[in-house]
């Protein structure tokens, strides 16, 4: 089973969206960054995944921006 960290997230539209940023272990030793939008649900607080994609660590490193920050700072700990 892979593992997922938390890395960084955005809630947009007046709350009715959400981007998260998730690092990813997998169990073959395989590492990348899950991006994943979600939409709220007809229930209150509850997103739905709508959105998906696989981003290679290595990209969001070589970013100097605050997600690339973070999973360094996830990285080295």
């Amino acid at each position: 089973m892979s593992q997922l960290t938390r890395i960084h997230e955005v809630i947009r539209h007046n709350r009715l969206e959400r981007d998260a940023w998730y690092l990813v272990h997998h169990p073959s030793g395989r590492r990348y960054v899950l991006f994943e939008t979600s939409a709220m649900e007809d229930t209150p607080g509850q997103f739905k995944p709508t959105w998906k994609r696989e981003i290679p660590v290595q990209t969001i490193l070589v970013q100097n921006n605050e997600l690339s920050q973070k999973l360094k700072s996830i990285l080295e700990a």
